[in-house]
């Protein structure tokens, strides 16, 4: 983008410069702004309407409308297009004229003094006419020039038709070709008559031109009849004050390079002719004269403005030209350094020493839309027309002024514009890039990355560019565990490689910007046991979607077999296309699995199953994605009720808290990660070693453990899901399930960043208070459940917050709330009073093993105890397990987790006896098992989680009170002795 720069300042450089003080007018004189001493300015290249060829109106390009002129019927001038290099001429047959209908006064025209320029030529030297003059003549006063008046020049401001008073002068030859024609009239210099800068007269004279009540200006003939002039004119100034030598020079050099006519004298402008490249268009030019007379500021008709010249001297100028007429500005790429440069340049012709000028350009005809961002815009000057070693100037941007100051020339230099906009790989070096060898890193966001064809590219470190090209035929590889970061599309008509751990990220909303014909290839590693899924999740597609049987090995794409069994020993390896599956349907209903075929076209974000290759290879099994990478907005449909298995579409890792936080309601914010077991070893169902992983917002807990082969698990997930993982989610209200670039980011396996099941992972940390709770069934299996405390947390069941179990175990635990079984329970804050039901399933009679596998930022100075409600005892499990004997028939209800020990929490009339409270969820009871004499309970209340009083009994004659008219919810039990002391008890039902 163009650099930001104060309004203030916007303000003052863009419309001082420009609007008020610019020289706009021929060669930089003079302003076309109406502001001027321009008065009259018809160019051939401006202003002209017409009928065919017929001439309606010719618009005054001094800015001053009341001068435009214009005729109708027969008597219309003609204009022939490209007559003189290239631009028009308006021709007269000797009754066609143009008039202005302004009326001439003191205020709008000449008085005593004026400048005018024409470029014209007679068809004849016999003829008596004018060029122009005012119309009619009024006494003995007028303002007109005759080309020729029977073979003699004559040029008249004031007293008319005194030889003596007026320019006149015969014998010239050549009158039937084009001349610069320069006339001046001053009350105290006189009047002079230059043709192609040569001076013909000087003559004293009286130049008052003071009659203009009935007098309009008049181009091309008399005021009747057919004497007017027979000929052609491209270009006619005036101005009504008498310019100075220096600027008169500057036009008639303009002028000169215009219309490819040779000044005899004064020729300074050297670039306009074939040998030095014909740079003839909008030409301008500043410089001091011999007499000391200056002009430092200029911009002429074209786009480029150069002023402040830090030394100047008589005979010192500087002028510059466009090679190009007409332009229509654009950029391409010059192919020495890569940058895109202006199809347009200028060459500049230097006389003396002015030192170094200021330069600006007015960029509001060329469109930066999209191209030139962060780099600046540059002035480069050279002397070649390659540019091959420029000399460079940042320029700065206010509004549509692009400026530099303190520019050196040298006579024939180039210059034009150019900008920094992508980094090359020409197809055997890096070009532009600020990291090692001029390739991309990091810092270059802000420029394309385009690779052409030839030797391979490579990215060898992590790079951040703003979109990426690959060409035809090239090749292009970022390295192992490095990240291209992309802020918006990658146009791919080669091939893109990304090896190992290498990822692609792309910032942009809204839908992909990939494009191309192109393949890009990403790896991933799978399992190769035999019997054992991988959930997997495409990164690319083909075409808008993705087969299983576009999966490639190092020995080409996979075939399959229709056996259970994959055959390793093909070449390349057959996959069984049995165990191929989608899932999307009602919550474990496990007949919702949807057998697919090699050829099923998978939509982005869709998970899939498939088993191991059996290759034995021992960092698993490598296989190649190939195709358009995913990128973008991906949306999945999903019904209330159902599960799905949907996975990471991305060439990246995703996070799974922006996952969940982006699909909140429409999911229930769990992840839930299916982890087979490498001891497993059989495709019946029933053998399976296998669980789910859960993530939520809270934390995490991994997959149950079997007791045989316990290493393979690959422990709690983290919030990076890796590239291709697949994972189930609970849809808990129908709309879309939503992917977004937004959630991608960057994070290896290796590093234990992120996990795609096959391996282990470090220990995510925050500074919430959590901790993990590990049971160990009577056959050793293990299972790990989690709690925490968060803000956006509370007793009820929180979306993000709170997960269920996912495994169906024989003997497992869990935390209970209404109507729910939990992994991971989530509670707004840590209160050491609390008591927290936990739920638990026996199946088989043994021993069982409770321990807090992990904790984090849990206080120092507190316990974690696992009450047994039946026995009334309390176990510290913070850092010891505690195993207990378990029998198939226990109470569900029997444990709860509590912070403070028994003497806190227990009745100590009740100490002789072995006590417990607790609800009984089977029967709906609460029981007081252990209590002999009920007499010693004064009162037993239930209150709700608020506080509200539900129940009250004021006296208990059983051990088990029915709280079968409480409604399902949380509460508190609360049970005062006669002599004061009080027992409570938080319970679910």
């Amino acid at each position: 983008m163009l650099k930001n720069i104060p309004l203030t300042i916007i303000t003052l450089a863009l419309l001082l410069p420009f609007t008020i003080f610019s020289q706009s007018g021929p060669g930089g004189v003079g302003s076309n702004q109406g502001t001027s001493d321009l008065i009259i300015w018809y160019r051939p290249d401006n202003g002209l309407s017409t009928s065919g060829t017929l001439i309606d109106t010719w618009t005054n390009s001094a800015g001053l409308p009341a001068f435009d002129i214009s005729e109708t019927g027969t008597r219309r001038p003609t204009l022939n297009t490209a007559a003189v290099n290239g631009y028009g001429e308006v021709s007269f047959g000797g009754s066609q004229r143009l008039r202005t209908g302004l009326t001439l006064t003191t205020s709008n025209f000449v008085i005593n003094q004026a400048s005018s320029f024409i470029v014209a030529k007679a068809d004849n030297t016999s003829q008596t006419s004018s060029v122009y003059t005012t119309d009619p003549l009024v006494g003995s006063t007028r303002f007109s020039n005759h080309i020729p008046w029977n073979g003699t020049v004559y040029y008249d401001i004031g007293t008319c038709c005194s030889q003596t008073a007026r320019i006149q002068v015969g014998g010239l030859t050549g009158l039937l070709n084009y001349s610069i024609w320069s006339y001046d009239a001053h009350p105290s210099t006189g009047k002079q008559l230059y043709r192609n800068e040569n001076l013909l007269q000087s003559r004293p004279g009286t130049s008052t031109y003071n009659s203009h009540s009935s007098q309009r200006f008049n181009l091309g003939a008399a005021t009747s009849g057919t004497g007017g002039f027979r000929g052609d004119v491209t270009e006619l100034v005036v101005f009504k004050q008498k310019v100075n030598a220096a600027q008169r020079i500057i036009i008639d050099n303009y002028l000169s390079a215009k219309f490819n006519q040779a000044l005899t004298a004064n020729d300074f402008y050297q670039q306009d002719n074939a040998a030095n490249g014909n740079f003839d268009h909008d030409v301008a030019g500043i410089g001091q004269a011999s007499d000391g007379s200056s002009h430092t500021d200029s911009q002429g008709t074209g786009i480029v403005r150069i002023n402040t010249p830090s030394t100047l001297s008589n005979g010192d100028y500087l002028f510059w030209g466009e090679e190009t007429k007409d332009p229509t500005y654009n950029f391409s790429t010059e192919t020495t350094n890569y940058r895109e440069q202006l199809n347009s340049k200028w060459r500049v012709s230097k006389v003396g020493d002015l030192g170094t000028v200021s330069v600006s350009f007015d960029i509001s005809a060329i469109d930066l839309t999209g191209k030139q961002s962060c780099q600046p815009l540059q002035l480069v000057v050279s002397n070649d027309s390659n540019f091959t070693s420029p000399t460079t100037y940042d320029l700065t941007v206010s509004g549509t002024s692009a400026s530099a100051s303190n520019v050196a020339f040298s006579d024939g230099d180039y210059f034009t514009l150019r900008y920094l906009d992508q980094i090359v790989w020409d197809g055997s070096a890096y070009f532009n890039g600020s990291g090692a060898l001029n390739a991309p890193d990091t810092s270059d966001s802000c420029l394309k990355l385009t690779v052409k064809a030839g030797s391979l590219a490579l990215l060898n470190a992590d790079a951040f560019v703003r979109e990426v090209e690959v060409e035809a035929g090239a090749t292009f590889e970022v390295v192992d565990g490095l990240l291209l970061e992309v802020e918006n599309g990658v146009n791919n008509n080669g091939t893109i490689q990304f090896s190992g751990e290498a990822q692609l990220i792309q910032n942009h909303t809204g839908t992909s910007l990939n494009t191309g014909s192109g393949i890009l290839k990403m790896t991933q590693e799978g399992t190769t046991n035999l019997y054992n899924y991988n959930f997997w999740s495409s990164p690319v597609n083909r075409s808008g979607d993705w087969q299983v049987s576009y999966l490639e090995t190092a020995s080409g794409a996979v075939g399959f077999t229709t056996g259970y069994d994959a055959n390793p020993s093909a070449t390349p390896i057959e996959l069984s296309s049995y165990w191929l599956y989608t899932f999307n349907d009602l919550l474990d209903n496990y007949a919702g699995w949807q057998q697919i075929t090699p050829t099923t076209g998978l939509i982005p974000g869709i998970g899939y199953t498939m088993k191991g290759s059996g290759s034995g290879a021992p960092s698993g099994e490598s296989y190649w994605f190939n195709g358009t990478a995913n990128d973008g907005d991906i949306t999945i449909p999903a019904l209330a009720g159902n599960q799905i298995l949907v996975g990471n579409p991305y060439p990246s890792a995703i996070g799974a808290t922006q996952f969940i936080n982006d699909n909140n309601p429409i999911t229930d914010g769990s992840l839930y990660f299916y982890e087979h077991f490498e001891t497993n070893s059989s495709h019946v169902l029933a053998d399976y070693q296998g669980g789910y992983a859960t993530y939520n917002l809270l934390t995490s807990v991994e997959a149950p453990t079997p007791a045989a082969g316990g290493t393979s698990s690959k422990g709690a997930p983290k919030n990076s899901v890796a590239v291709g993982q697949g994972f189930f989610v609970k849809i808990a209200n129908s709309g879309n399930i939503q992917f977004t670039n937004s959630q991608r980011e960057f994070a290896r396996e290796s590093l234990s960043e992120s996990t795609f099941y096959r391996s282990a992972q470090a220990t995510t940390t925050d500074s919430r208070i959590k901790y993990k709770l590990q049971f160990k069934d009577a056959s050793d299996n293990t299972m790990t459940i989690a709690l925490g405390y968060d803000q956006n947390a509370s007793p009820a069941y929180d979306r993000g917050y709170d997960s269920e179990r996912f495994n169906t175990l024989s003997n497992q635990i869990y935390w209970t709330i209404p109507d729910k079984e939990l992994c991971i329970q989530g509670l707004n804050s840590f209160d050491v009073s609390e008591e927290i039901p936990l739920g638990i399933n026996i199946s088989n009679t043994g021993d069982y093993t409770f321990k807090i596998s992990e904790t984090l930022n849990f206080p120092a100075n507190e316990s974690i105890y696992l009450k047994d409600n039946q026995s009334n005892m309390f176990y510290d499990i913070t850092t010891t397990p505690m195993t207990l004997y378990l029998t198939d028939t226990m109470d569900q209800a029997r444990f709860s987790i509590v912070y403070q020990a028994s003497e806190t929490l227990s009745n100590t009339d009740f100490n002789q006896n072995d006590i417990a409270v607790y609800y009984n969820i089977s029967n709906d009871h609460l029981v007081l098992d252990g209590i002999e004499d009920l007499q010693a309970i004064k009162s037993l209340k239930i209150y709700n989680i608020l506080g509200q009083a539900i129940q009250s009994f004021d006296s208990v004659t059983t051990q088990e009170v029915s709280m079968s008219v409480l409604s399902s919810g949380i509460y508190i039990a609360e049970i005062i002795e006669t002599s004061g002391v009080k027992t409570t008890l938080k319970f679910v039902k």
